[in-house]
Protein backbone atom coordinates (compact mmCIF):
# COMPACT_ATOMS: atom_id res chain seq x y z
CA UNK A 1 0.00 0.00 0.00
CA UNK A 2 1.34 3.40 -0.95
CA UNK A 3 1.96 5.83 1.88
CA UNK A 4 -0.25 8.28 -0.03
CA UNK A 5 -3.53 7.04 1.41
CA UNK A 6 -6.87 8.42 2.50
CA UNK A 7 -8.93 6.77 5.22
CA UNK A 8 -12.37 7.19 6.74
CA UNK A 9 -11.92 8.17 10.40
CA UNK A 10 -14.74 7.84 12.93
CA UNK A 11 -14.58 9.41 16.39
CA UNK A 12 -17.44 7.86 18.34
CA UNK A 13 -18.33 9.71 21.54
CA UNK A 14 -20.93 9.29 24.22
CA UNK A 15 -23.31 11.84 22.71
CA UNK A 16 -21.81 12.73 19.34
CA UNK A 17 -19.72 11.36 16.55
CA UNK A 18 -17.45 12.89 13.96
CA UNK A 19 -16.70 11.26 10.64
CA UNK A 20 -13.86 12.53 8.46
CA UNK A 21 -11.65 11.75 5.52
CA UNK A 22 -8.02 12.08 6.61
CA UNK A 23 -4.87 11.80 4.51
CA UNK A 24 -1.54 10.19 5.44
CA UNK A 25 -0.18 13.52 6.72
CA UNK A 26 -3.07 14.01 9.13
CA UNK A 27 -4.89 16.61 7.06
CA UNK A 28 -8.66 16.51 7.56
CA UNK A 29 -9.98 16.70 4.00
CA UNK A 30 -13.68 16.70 4.87
CA UNK A 31 -15.66 16.05 8.05
CA UNK A 32 -19.15 16.02 9.48
CA UNK A 33 -20.43 15.88 13.05
CA UNK A 34 -23.62 14.12 14.08
CA UNK A 35 -25.53 14.05 17.36
CA UNK A 36 -26.43 10.77 19.05
CA UNK A 37 -29.63 10.88 21.10
CA UNK A 38 -29.06 9.33 24.54
CA UNK A 39 -32.45 7.61 24.62
CA UNK A 40 -31.72 5.90 21.30
CA UNK A 41 -28.00 5.14 21.60
CA UNK A 42 -27.72 1.74 19.96
CA UNK A 43 -25.69 -0.08 17.33
CA UNK A 44 -28.40 0.70 14.78
CA UNK A 45 -28.59 4.42 15.58
CA UNK A 46 -24.79 4.72 15.56
CA UNK A 47 -24.52 3.07 12.15
CA UNK A 48 -27.34 5.20 10.75
CA UNK A 49 -25.52 8.41 11.67
CA UNK A 50 -22.16 7.08 10.47
CA UNK A 51 -23.63 6.16 7.09
CA UNK A 52 -25.27 9.57 6.63
CA UNK A 53 -22.09 11.47 7.52
CA UNK A 54 -19.83 9.19 5.48
CA UNK A 55 -21.98 9.41 2.36
CA UNK A 56 -21.97 13.20 2.58
CA UNK A 57 -18.21 13.63 2.93
CA UNK A 58 -17.28 10.89 0.44
CA UNK A 59 -19.43 12.58 -2.18
CA UNK A 60 -17.95 15.96 -1.31
CA UNK A 61 -14.28 14.90 -1.33
CA UNK A 62 -14.27 12.43 -4.25
CA UNK A 63 -11.31 10.63 -2.61
CA UNK A 64 -10.54 6.92 -2.90
CA UNK A 65 -10.53 5.39 0.58
CA UNK A 66 -8.28 2.53 1.68
CA UNK A 67 -9.52 1.71 5.18
CA UNK A 68 -11.77 2.70 8.07
CA UNK A 69 -10.49 3.66 11.52
CA UNK A 70 -12.65 4.15 14.60
CA UNK A 71 -12.00 5.35 18.14
CA UNK A 72 -14.29 3.71 20.69
CA UNK A 73 -15.56 5.40 23.92
CA UNK A 74 -14.97 2.46 26.23
CA UNK A 75 -13.29 -0.92 26.63
CA UNK A 76 -12.88 -2.83 23.41
CA UNK A 77 -11.25 -5.95 22.02
CA UNK A 78 -9.24 -4.36 19.23
CA UNK A 79 -7.86 -7.67 17.99
CA UNK A 80 -11.34 -8.97 17.20
CA UNK A 81 -13.01 -5.60 16.58
CA UNK A 82 -15.55 -5.74 19.41
CA UNK A 83 -16.84 -2.79 21.47
CA UNK A 84 -17.16 -4.57 24.82
CA UNK A 85 -19.25 -2.06 26.78
CA UNK A 86 -20.22 1.54 27.27
CA UNK A 87 -21.51 1.75 30.83
CA UNK A 88 -23.43 5.00 30.33
CA UNK A 89 -25.35 3.92 27.23
CA UNK A 90 -25.73 0.16 27.41
CA UNK A 91 -24.04 -0.68 24.10
CA UNK A 92 -22.37 -4.05 24.60
CA UNK A 93 -20.40 -6.53 22.48
CA UNK A 94 -20.85 -4.60 19.25
CA UNK A 95 -18.81 -6.15 16.42
CA UNK A 96 -17.83 -2.78 15.00
CA UNK A 97 -15.04 -4.01 12.72
CA UNK A 98 -17.22 -6.52 10.88
CA UNK A 99 -20.15 -4.11 10.68
CA UNK A 100 -18.08 -1.24 9.29
CA UNK A 101 -16.10 -3.48 6.94
CA UNK A 102 -19.33 -4.91 5.52
CA UNK A 103 -20.86 -1.44 5.20
CA UNK A 104 -17.96 0.24 3.39
CA UNK A 105 -16.24 -2.80 1.82
CA UNK A 106 -12.98 -1.72 3.46
CA UNK A 107 -10.78 -3.14 6.23
CA UNK A 108 -11.58 -1.61 9.64
CA UNK A 109 -9.21 -0.96 12.54
CA UNK A 110 -10.24 0.39 15.94
CA UNK A 111 -9.31 0.82 19.57
CA UNK A 112 -10.55 2.68 22.61
CA UNK A 113 -10.35 6.44 22.27
CA UNK A 114 -7.43 7.04 24.64
CA UNK A 115 -5.27 4.36 23.01
CA UNK A 116 -6.13 5.93 19.67
CA UNK A 117 -5.03 9.35 20.96
CA UNK A 118 -1.68 7.93 22.09
CA UNK A 119 -1.12 6.42 18.64
CA UNK A 120 -2.03 9.74 16.97
CA UNK A 121 0.42 11.64 19.17
CA UNK A 122 3.17 9.31 17.96
CA UNK A 123 2.24 9.66 14.29
CA UNK A 124 1.18 13.31 14.07
CA UNK A 125 1.88 15.06 17.38
CA UNK A 126 4.48 15.77 20.04
CA UNK A 127 5.78 12.21 20.42
CA UNK A 128 7.24 11.48 16.98
CA UNK A 129 10.70 11.09 18.52
CA UNK A 130 9.55 9.48 21.79
CA UNK A 131 9.27 5.78 22.54
CA UNK A 132 7.83 5.82 26.08
CA UNK A 133 5.05 8.10 27.31
CA UNK A 134 1.62 8.16 28.90
CA UNK A 135 -1.36 9.90 27.28
CA UNK A 136 -4.02 11.05 29.76
CA UNK A 137 -7.40 12.42 28.80
CA UNK A 138 -9.53 14.47 31.18
CA UNK A 139 -12.94 15.41 29.87
CA UNK A 140 -16.29 14.14 31.09
CA UNK A 141 -14.34 11.03 32.02
CA UNK A 142 -10.68 10.27 32.61
CA UNK A 143 -8.50 7.62 31.04
CA UNK A 144 -4.94 6.83 30.09
CA UNK A 145 -2.90 4.98 27.51
CA UNK A 146 0.69 3.76 27.68
CA UNK A 147 3.22 3.80 24.87
CA UNK A 148 6.23 1.79 26.04
CA UNK A 149 9.42 0.98 24.13
CA UNK A 150 7.91 2.11 20.85
CA UNK A 151 4.54 0.39 20.99
CA UNK A 152 1.15 0.62 22.64
CA UNK A 153 1.03 -1.36 25.88
CA UNK A 154 -2.43 -2.72 26.70
CA UNK A 155 -1.79 -5.18 29.51
CA UNK A 156 -3.09 -8.70 30.05
CA UNK A 157 -6.74 -7.85 29.30
CA UNK A 158 -6.39 -4.53 27.47
CA UNK A 159 -7.04 -2.65 30.72
CA UNK A 160 -3.66 -0.94 31.17
CA UNK A 161 -3.65 2.81 31.72
CA UNK A 162 -6.91 3.20 33.68
CA UNK A 163 -5.54 6.16 35.63
CA UNK A 164 -8.99 7.71 35.90
CA UNK A 165 -9.80 5.15 38.55
CA UNK A 166 -6.83 5.83 40.80
CA UNK A 167 -8.02 7.33 44.08
CA UNK A 168 -6.85 10.93 44.42
CA UNK A 169 -9.01 12.03 47.39
CA UNK A 170 -9.13 9.82 50.48
CA UNK A 171 -12.33 9.60 52.56
CA UNK A 172 -14.28 11.07 49.64
CA UNK A 173 -18.06 10.74 49.43
CA UNK A 174 -17.97 11.05 45.63
CA UNK A 175 -18.47 7.66 44.02
CA UNK A 176 -17.45 6.97 40.44
CA UNK A 177 -19.67 4.90 38.16
CA UNK A 178 -17.04 2.15 38.46
CA UNK A 179 -17.72 1.94 42.21
CA UNK A 180 -14.53 3.59 43.53
CA UNK A 181 -14.82 6.58 45.86
CA UNK A 182 -12.62 9.61 45.26
CA UNK A 183 -11.00 8.55 42.01
CA UNK A 184 -9.85 11.07 39.41
CA UNK A 185 -12.97 10.72 37.29
CA UNK A 186 -15.34 11.25 40.23
CA UNK A 187 -13.41 14.19 41.65
CA UNK A 188 -12.15 16.15 38.66
CA UNK A 189 -13.97 15.26 35.45
CA UNK A 190 -15.40 18.21 33.55
CA UNK A 191 -18.80 17.69 35.18
CA UNK A 192 -17.26 17.21 38.65
CA UNK A 193 -15.32 20.48 38.47
CA UNK A 194 -18.48 22.37 37.52
CA UNK A 195 -20.54 20.66 40.21
CA UNK A 196 -17.96 21.48 42.91
CA UNK A 197 -17.97 25.14 41.93
CA UNK A 198 -21.75 25.42 42.19
CA UNK A 199 -21.84 23.52 45.50
CA UNK A 200 -19.16 25.70 47.09
CA UNK A 201 -21.00 28.82 45.92
CA UNK A 202 -24.32 27.48 47.23
CA UNK A 203 -25.84 27.67 43.76
CA UNK A 204 -28.44 25.43 42.12
CA UNK A 205 -27.00 22.36 40.36
CA UNK A 206 -26.82 22.75 36.58
CA UNK A 207 -25.86 19.85 34.29
CA UNK A 208 -24.69 22.33 31.65
CA UNK A 209 -22.21 24.03 34.00
CA UNK A 210 -18.87 22.23 33.70
CA UNK A 211 -15.11 22.87 33.55
CA UNK A 212 -15.41 25.13 30.49
CA UNK A 213 -17.62 27.53 32.45
CA UNK A 214 -15.24 27.34 35.42
CA UNK A 215 -12.38 28.15 33.05
CA UNK A 216 -14.20 31.25 31.82
CA UNK A 217 -14.54 32.41 35.42
CA UNK A 218 -10.87 31.68 36.07
CA UNK A 219 -9.96 33.98 33.18
CA UNK A 220 -11.93 36.70 34.95
CA UNK A 221 -9.88 36.16 38.12
CA UNK A 222 -12.49 34.21 40.10
CA UNK A 223 -10.59 32.80 43.09
CA UNK A 224 -12.74 29.69 43.56
CA UNK A 225 -12.44 28.79 39.87
CA UNK A 226 -8.66 29.21 40.04
CA UNK A 227 -8.52 27.10 43.21
CA UNK A 228 -10.55 24.23 41.73
CA UNK A 229 -8.47 24.11 38.54
CA UNK A 230 -5.29 24.15 40.62
CA UNK A 231 -6.63 21.19 42.63
CA UNK A 232 -7.50 19.35 39.42
CA UNK A 233 -4.00 20.06 38.13
CA UNK A 234 -2.44 18.77 41.33
CA UNK A 235 -4.42 15.54 41.04
CA UNK A 236 -3.30 15.17 37.42
CA UNK A 237 0.28 15.76 38.49
CA UNK A 238 -0.04 12.98 41.06
CA UNK A 239 -1.21 10.59 38.35
CA UNK A 240 1.73 11.60 36.16
CA UNK A 241 4.10 11.10 39.10
CA UNK A 242 2.75 7.63 39.83
CA UNK A 243 3.22 6.65 36.19
CA UNK A 244 6.72 8.10 36.09
CA UNK A 245 7.84 6.48 39.34
CA UNK A 246 6.65 3.11 38.02
CA UNK A 247 7.72 3.30 34.37
CA UNK A 248 10.51 5.89 33.88
CA UNK A 249 8.85 7.63 30.93
CA UNK A 250 10.01 10.46 28.69
CA UNK A 251 6.84 12.51 29.01
CA UNK A 252 3.16 12.68 29.84
CA UNK A 253 0.79 14.15 27.25
CA UNK A 254 -2.54 15.57 28.41
CA UNK A 255 -5.67 15.87 26.28
CA UNK A 256 -9.44 15.94 26.50
CA UNK A 257 -11.59 19.02 26.87
CA UNK A 258 -10.46 19.97 30.39
CA UNK A 259 -6.76 19.82 29.50
CA UNK A 260 -7.05 21.30 26.01
CA UNK A 261 -8.98 24.37 27.17
CA UNK A 262 -7.76 24.88 30.74
CA UNK A 263 -4.14 23.69 30.61
CA UNK A 264 -2.67 27.05 31.67
CA UNK A 265 -4.73 26.93 34.90
CA UNK A 266 -3.91 23.26 35.52
CA UNK A 267 -0.16 23.59 34.97
CA UNK A 268 0.79 25.21 38.32
CA UNK A 269 -0.89 22.35 40.21
CA UNK A 270 0.68 19.77 37.92
CA UNK A 271 4.16 21.20 38.46
CA UNK A 272 3.70 21.31 42.25
CA UNK A 273 2.55 17.68 42.33
CA UNK A 274 5.53 16.58 40.24
CA UNK A 275 7.81 18.34 42.73
CA UNK A 276 6.01 16.78 45.70
CA UNK A 277 5.36 13.25 44.45
CA UNK A 278 7.88 12.29 41.78
CA UNK A 279 11.11 10.50 42.72
CA UNK A 280 13.85 13.14 42.24
CA UNK A 281 15.93 11.11 39.80
CA UNK A 282 12.84 10.08 37.83
CA UNK A 283 11.63 13.62 37.22
CA UNK A 284 14.89 14.70 35.59
CA UNK A 285 14.10 15.17 31.91
CA UNK A 286 10.45 14.15 32.40
CA UNK A 287 7.98 16.64 30.93
CA UNK A 288 4.22 17.09 31.10
CA UNK A 289 2.64 18.85 28.13
CA UNK A 290 -0.63 19.46 26.35
CA UNK A 291 -1.40 17.44 23.24
CA UNK A 292 -0.41 19.04 19.95
CA UNK A 293 -3.58 17.68 18.35
CA UNK A 294 -6.14 19.69 20.28
CA UNK A 295 -9.72 18.49 20.26
CA UNK A 296 -9.09 16.40 17.12
CA UNK A 297 -6.79 13.94 18.90
CA UNK A 298 -9.35 11.13 19.01
CA UNK A 299 -10.41 11.64 15.38
CA UNK A 300 -6.78 11.64 14.25
CA UNK A 301 -6.28 8.60 16.45
CA UNK A 302 -8.92 6.74 14.47
CA UNK A 303 -7.14 7.76 11.27
CA UNK A 304 -3.75 6.72 12.67
CA UNK A 305 -5.00 3.24 13.55
CA UNK A 306 -6.07 2.71 9.94
CA UNK A 307 -3.06 4.38 8.32
CA UNK A 308 -0.56 2.47 10.43
CA UNK A 309 -2.25 -0.82 9.67
CA UNK A 310 -2.50 -0.44 5.90
CA UNK A 311 1.03 0.94 5.59
CA UNK A 312 2.60 -1.95 7.45
CA UNK A 313 3.04 -0.26 10.80
CA UNK A 314 1.85 -1.43 14.18
CA UNK A 315 -0.40 0.37 16.65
Amino acid sequence: MSSISHVLAIDLGGSKLQVAIVDYLGNIIASEKRTLIDSNYSEESIMKEIRIAAENIIEKSQKTLHAVGISIPGPCDSENGIFLANFSTGVKNWEYAKTLSDTFSLPCFGDNDVNACAVAEKRFGNCKSNSSYIWITLSFGCGGALFLDGKLYKGRRSLAGEVGHIQVVHDSKLRCGCGIYGDMEAEFSGFAIGRKYLEKKGLTPDANFASKEVGKLARQGDNLALELLYEAGYALGRLCSIAQNLLDLEKAVLGGGVCVYEFDFLKPGIDKAIDDCCFPLSKQGFTVEKTALGYDASLLGAASLALNAINGGKN
